[in-house]
């Protein structure tokens, strides 16, 4: 019988010393890797509040320009009475800078704050810093009338704009929600301007303007405007859907490339629609005691409700509003669903309060 010998031990030293030569292969290895790199912790990470408070000083009026590149942006309005024209605070680490200037022409105060955040620069490395989202965050008088205006590159914007007296509005944005509680008396023409971000913008009864426009590139667009009025309306959308309830109006365009367009039409609707969509479905739903005339092209699959005399690719609820319409409807879609809403019924996705 064969007893396998036991393999005799081998030194220790000999073990550590290869162990130690391939350490020290890796860390060569990686030092040639990291040549000519220096690692330099990035100061002014900390998170400071600088607070914002800018006096009216006798201005009659406001010219506010509220900018961030990657930045949060809120606006809502003083309490009353105040005699500030703004204020406010700004949310950002030590080396970004809230850059504000304020200047006079006659009795204007033109307002300017900028919140642009620094990208980091190569080969600087943050060690256990926690994210942070920069903000820009202000409320401005409602004593006087005010233009605003907001660009922001990534971040949300948010308008609280009910009790202010908004003279022309202009929002730009890039990529983050827009969410907008428009004036609640009347104001001057609103813009919204995005790349890519869902739009939703809010309205009381009371609201009047004579414009509104509301152009985006990729983002559902929410209107909940009912009653609200307005001359003009336009909405354009590339890529997203377009829902809600729509102001009366004497003009309005909706114009969708992929995306789906479901729309309420309110109470006493009269003007002209021009509703154009290269992609997607449309559903609309229209009083049913409006005179209302439906155009439509040779591609529009268009599902008509009962009651609708039709002539060729023009409908409408009888002769008389063939020729002399209150509602002129245009659809240029694949496919469209027109539904009527009796007096009194809730529109098609809402809940009676």
């Amino acid at each position: 019988m064969t007893v396998a010998e036991r393999t005799p031990p081998r030194p220790l030293a000999p073990v550590l010393a290869r162990i130690a030569l391939g350490l020290g292969l890796v860390a060569a290895g990686a030092a040639l890797g990291w040549q000519g790199q220096r690692v330099t912790p990035t100061p002014g990470l900390n998170a400071v509040q600088t607070p914002l408070a800018f006096p009216l000083n006798g201005a009659e009026a406001l010219n506010v320009r509220l900018e961030g590149d990657r930045s949060d942006l809120s606006v809502g309005g003083l309490a009353w009475p105040g005699r500030a024209a703004l204020s406010g605070q700004a949310v950002r680490r030590e080396r970004n800078p809230l850059r504000a200037q304020a200047t006079r022409e006659g009795g204007t105060l033109n307002l300017d704050l900028r919140l642009n955040v620094q990208p980091l620069k190569e080969g600087v490395i943050r060690v256990s810093t926690r994210p942070l989202q920069h903000r820009l965050d202000t409320q401005l008088s409602r004593a006087v009338p005010i233009t605003l205006t907001t660009d922001t590159y990534s971040g949300d914007t948010r308008l609280d704009l009910h009790a202010l007296r908004v003279r022309t509005l202009n929002v730009r944005s890039g990529f983050g929600k827009v969410v907008a509680t428009l004036p609640e008396r009347q104001s001057g023409p609103l813009t919204f301007v995005t790349l890519g971000g869902p739009v939703t913008l809010h309205a009381r009864p009371t609201w009047r303007a004579p414009a509104l426009r509301v152009n985006t590139e990729s983002g559902d667009v929410r209107l909940d405007l009912a009653a609200a009025r307005v001359e003009s309306l336009s909405v354009g959308v590339l890529s997203g859907d377009v829902t809600g309830d729509l102001p009366r109006t004497d003009r309005t365009s909706v114009a969708s490339g992929h995306g789906d367009v479901a729309l309420n039409l309110p109470d006493g609707a009269a003007g002209t629609f021009d509703l154009r969509s290269e992609g997607g479905h449309v559903a609309l739903t229209v009083p049913r005691d409006v005179p209302l005339r439906v155009r439509f092209t040779d591609r529009t699959a268009l599902q008509l409700p009962p009651g609708l005399k039709r002539q060729g690719n023009t409908a409408a609820t009888d002769a008389e509003a063939l020729n002399d319409p209150d509602l002129d409807l245009f659809i240029d879609a694949p496919s469209a669903d027109l539904t009527l809403r009796g007096p009194g019924d809730a529109p098609e996705g809402d809940t009676p309060s």
